[in-house]
């Protein structure tokens, strides 16, 4: 299961790269919209990823 997780985590985070990538790129097109709605699910991957990767603590 762990390593399920893993494997999850870092696709979220190759997702939440390739988001921030493309909002970048169509913030120069011009389209506000689109960049913002990428930006924001790329933040939200980004949260995620990094939340399932963070060891827990013991107690």
């Amino acid at each position: 299961m762990t390593r399920l997780l893993d494997v999850l985590a870092i696709l979220m985070l190759v997702l939440a790269v390739a988001a921030l990538c493309g909002g970048v790129y169509v913030m120069g097109n011009r389209d506000d919209l689109g960049a913002m709605f990428l930006l924001v699910a790329g933040t939200v991957l980004l949260r995620s990823s990094v939340d399932l990767l963070r060891p827990r603590s013991a107690g």
